[in-house]
């Protein structure tokens, strides 16, 4: 492609225009992947693909239709969550079959002997968590009868809690939401009040007025939200106001988390930008520490070579020295007598074999190829590099 963005990169939209508008075969080649991994890709993504009849009629001049891109379920959830509930949701007629899980939590409920209060608590991994009397127990039921049917075709279900202690929660995604069912107590100032199992102690007697709560959390109360029923304010006004209340609930985190997903795509972005200049600054960077590298090692071999020739003047000045000495020893030596004596001769073999060691002729010094100057045009970037003698230095 003409840019360095990666299939999976594209939009639903996008990658849907792009596979009608050119064959998978050549989409593939632009991003250089095989078709199957194009075909994979817009199955993952539910984006529907032209059949090769398509292509055949476009390339004989026929427009066919194309198959419309269909929503995602967050786009069907979006429209449905926003959808209009009447401001009551009107409880079942007597004797109406009820959900499943409505009946299930009526036969408990009508199982557990009352405590405090004469009141019935129900806590059980497989239901809400309820705490009402027993003339509420049905109309609890009904109640979370109207509330599962209006959730469940947005595919917001109730679910069992895995542990053994807590009651269950409304779920989507990977969304949670725990929900109570609640009497009021009336207290003996006249005043309603929601109740609850650790509060049974503060008194008052059932108002026969249901309540209910949820929250993300089991026990936090930051994002708490309760819904009481009155005289003035009818069960099924509450009803509604718990659906939508609920649905927007999970609408809002659905945003959030694809707020997230578009946050941490940018993040992802910037932190791949940031790295790529770094990369590029530090190749610039090792590139020029290289060069100068390469700069210091050929000034490092002229030094030597300039080192060199002056250590091997001073030791071939030396060595004509100790030479000429040598020479003295022997002409006076020989004066009286013309010949030297043993003990003389094998000093001088000896003085003059140190003479000749620190001669740098000796030393094969020097070879203008080896020891001169040099065309530092020549020298490869990164060596190999001239050598130098290395006279050690005279003291």
């Amino acid at each position: 492609m003409s840019d360095s963005r990666k299939l999976t990169d594209l939009s639903r939209q996008e990658l849907y225009d792009l596979i009608w508008s050119s064959p998978a075969i050549k989409v593939a080649a632009d991003f250089g992947v095989t078709e199957t991994v194009v075909k994979n890709h817009c199955n993952n993504r539910k984006v529907p693909r032209p059949t090769r009849r398509y292509w055949t009629k476009l390339a004989a001049g026929i427009k066919p239709r194309k198959k419309p891109l269909p929503p995602t379920p967050q786009e069907v959830f979006e429209i449905e969550a926003q959808r209009r509930v009447p401001k009551a949701l009107a409880l079942p007629e007597p004797g109406a079959r009820l959900h499943p899980l409505a009946i299930e939590l009526l036969t408990a409920l009508n199982k557990t002997k009352p405590g405090d209060q004469k009141l019935v608590h129900l806590k059980e991994p497989v239901f809400p968590e309820v705490t009402v009397s027993k003339p509420l127990v049905e109309r609890a039921a009904q109640a979370f009868h109207v509330i599962l049917q209006s959730l469940e075709p947005l595919g917001i279900e109730f679910k069992k809690y895995q542990g053994t202690f807590d009651p269950g929660f409304f779920k989507r995604g990977n969304d949670r939401l725990f929900f109570f069912i609640d009497e009021t107590l009336v207290d003996h100032a006249r005043i309603e009040r929601k109740c609850s199992y650790w509060n049974w102690a503060t008194g008052g007697t059932p108002s026969g007025h249901l309540a209910f709560t949820y929250n993300p959390s089991r026990w936090g109360q930051n994002e708490e939200r309760a819904f009481e029923e009155t005289n003035r304010h009818k069960l099924e006004q509450v009803l509604s106001e718990v659906v939508v209340a609920i649905r927007q609930h999970f609408l809002n985190r659905q945003r959030e988390r694809i707020q997230q997903a578009i946050d941490r795509k940018k993040w992802q972005e910037e932190s791949e930008r940031r790295h790529r200049e770094w990369l590029a600054e530090e190749a610039i960077r090792i590139q020029k520490e290289k060069e100068q590298a390469h700069v210091n090692a050929i000034k490092s071999v002229n030094g030597a070579r300039k080192g060199d020739l002056i250590k091997a003047a001073e030791w071939w000045s030396r060595s004509r020295k100790i030479a000429d000495f040598i020479e003295e020893c022997d002409r006076r030596w020989k004066c009286p007598t013309g010949e030297l004596n043993s003990e003389q001769a094998a000093w001088l073999a000896w003085a003059r074999e140190i003479a000749n060691s620190i001669s740098p002729f000796t030393a094969g010094y020097p070879e203008p190829a080896k020891h001169g100057a040099f065309d530092a045009s020549t020298i490869p970037f990164g060596g190999p590099y001239p050598s130098a003698k290395n006279f050690p230095q005279p003291s």
